[in-house]
């Protein structure tokens, strides 16, 4: 698998997505989230070029692409992360591309279009942002200026303890990249899907990150997600020291 060849790929659709921005009309889906022509038009596009590049692989999409999901290599796209923000004409948005093997990411490609920001990463090197090699913080977790990304409902979920900032930026994908990145200390994802996280998971391993779960504390295992459903619990990203340091600082109200 081409590396660049995704990247490309990412780049088409964010063509794509540009051209709806600030121009974006919404529809309801039956679980009542948000769709848009765009969010259709893009993972068609991304799964015709999977499916003629790689046609014995599987396939999961947010928009319901669904094909070999059984297959030992998976693709899984949200052909816009962050629709919330695309339709409120924030920049905070991107196509997610991931690669699971076996239930294993092995590659991911973020790219955020209007900051044409990409972040990229597979087995075979670092974890890339732009093309430059990319490392999660280990120090400065507890700095009152290092940050953590969370969900916008955290006011009215979770209780945190924290005393740096917080920001809720409206993209998943774009949270587990700046984690990777090293420019968020860790982030609180709530309970994702799989097409929310399987590019970026790829990315942040890379970088030296990972995920766990915040009552039991375990490992975030991506087989348990396959069928679609939910993470079954609240996820935390970050480094080593930094999941130790928020996993005891983050509750959600009532427990």
């Amino acid at each position: 698998m081409e590396l660049e060849q995704v990247r490309a790929w990412a780049h088409e659709a964010g063509a794509i997505g540009l051209g709806y921005y600030n121009a974006v009309e919404v529809r309801r889906k039956p679980d009542r989230s948000v769709v848009t022509a765009a969010d259709v038009e893009i993972e068609q596009l991304l799964r015709a070029r999977i499916r003629d590049t790689y046609p014995q692989h599987g396939i999961l999409g947010e928009e319901g692409s669904q094909h070999h999901t059984d297959a030992e290599y998976l693709w899984v796209i949200d052909p816009i992360d962050g629709t919330g923000a695309f339709v409120s004409g924030l920049p905070i948005w991107g196509i997610s591309i991931g690669l699971l093997q076996r239930g294993h990411a092995v590659l991911g490609c973020f790219y955020m279009p209007v900051l044409d920001e990409w972040y990229e990463a597979d087995l075979s090197g670092p974890a890339l942002f732009n093309g430059q090699p990319i490392e999660v913080l280990r120090d400065g977790l507890l700095d009152s200026e290092a940050w953590i990304c969370v969900p916008s409902n955290i006011h009215r979920r979770y209780s945190i303890d924290y005393p740096g900032k917080v920001r809720s930026l409206g993209s998943m994908a774009a949270y587990v990249s700046y984690v990777a990145r090293g420019t968020a200390v860790g982030a609180l994802l709530g309970r994702p899907k799989l097409w929310d996280i399987a590019a970026g998971m790829a990315v942040l391993e890379r970088a030296g990150g990972g995920a766990r779960l915040l009552h039991s504390q375990r490992p975030l295992d991506l087989r348990t997600m396959l069928a679609g459903q939910s993470a079954p619990e609240p996820v935390v990203v970050g480094s080593s020291p930094a999941l130790d340091m928020l996993l005891k600082r983050i509750r959600i109200r009532g427990r």
